[in-house]
């Protein structure tokens, strides 16, 4: 799934009945979703042809194990279900609103044989956690809650897979990750646990931003945050992930590269457009690692990507 973000502040169009705003639904192909009127998908794919177009059509061939984190509405998933026909999906989605509204999608499709869905925050500490929703009301930031009472909310990514039926753990095609700024603790959760059990996906696809959606550009954690992000790719290049395709926040493709470090590089012109030129070209990367043997099949989905 990937959490939308207010890039640009649209005018939207509302379904009203009896002067009340209602759900509109929109479509992947046969399936559908209701997206609610902070819900801004829809606006979005229809100014950026490409935005969040990639994932359905890198899994499309996909027959084995899905894993979502950051489900939100279920709405990747749908989009991933429209292209694909085998995959089983699990949905990770800590919001108790945002889970709902994915179960019911899931279920509206009838799908439910084909997706698990988990209520929980992963991550590598253990604590009661909950999501500061944005202005938009369509996603959020993770603030500790200390002051609800409770049994814990989090899980690691080896409890992760203990929810999953075995049977469904046989092929694990792809890790996605969305929690806008936090990526890299799944990251590092996950990869604790493939140097463990010598599991890994063949892919891993995440959103690299280096700030909080609540504190903005000049969010006073930015550099540890992006510091947090380095450590989490040489982690994933220890656990055999040498390549790295960039993909910017609009869907367009930029480049393959081998080099941290000039992921870095673009990481820090967008900082510095954003912090000191008051302007972003771009907003955030979304990064798609993958092994050498996987270059041929990365680069025929980029070029199915301009069909």
């Amino acid at each position: 799934m990937k959490i939308i973000k207010k890039i640009f502040s649209f005018k939207k169009s509302k379904d009203i009945i009896l002067n009340k705003i209602v759900d509109r639904e929109y479509f992947f192909e046969n399936y559908k979703i209701m997206l609610d009127e902070n819900h801004v998908l829809d606006e979005y794919q229809n100014s950026f042809p490409l935005y969040d177009r990639f994932l359905p059509i890198l899994c499309s061939d996909f027959e084995g194990l899905i894993i979502d984190v950051g489900a939100n509405i279920g709405d990747t998933a749908i989009a991933i279900f429209s292209k694909n026909f085998k995959s089983f999906i699990v949905g990770v989605e800590a919001d108790e609103d945002f889970y709902e509204k994915c179960i019911k999608n899931v279920f509206c499709n009838r799908l439910t044989d084909r997706f698990l869905g988990v209520n929980k925050f992963l991550s590598t500490k253990s604590g009661k956690y909950s999501l500061e929703k944005s202005d938009t009301l369509s996603t959020g930031s993770i603030a500790v809650d200390s002051n609800l009472s409770g049994e814990m909310n989090t899980i690691s990514f080896s409890e992760l897979m203990n929810f999953i039926p075995i049977t469904k753990r046989n092929k694990f095609d792809i890790l996605k990750i969305d929690t806008d700024g936090y990526d890299w603790d799944i990251i590092n959760s996950f990869t604790d646990y493939a140097k463990k059990n010598m599991i890994i996906p063949r892919f891993v696809f995440f959103e690299m931003q280096t700030y909080l959606n609540n504190q903005g550009f000049n969010d006073r954690n930015r550099n540890e945050i992006t510091q947090n992000y380095k450590s989490a790719l040489e982690e994933l290049n220890m656990v055999g992930y040498d390549n790295f395709c960039l993909i910017d926040n609009f869907g367009t493709p930029i480049k393959i590269t081998k080099s941290i470090g000039e992921i870095f590089e673009l990481n820090d012109y967008i900082k510095r457009s954003q912090v000191y030129n008051l302007h972003s070209t771009i907003y955030y990367m979304d990064i798609l690692a993958f092994s050498d043997n996987e270059i041929e099949f990365v680069n025929k989905k980029i070029s199915n990507l301009y069909k």
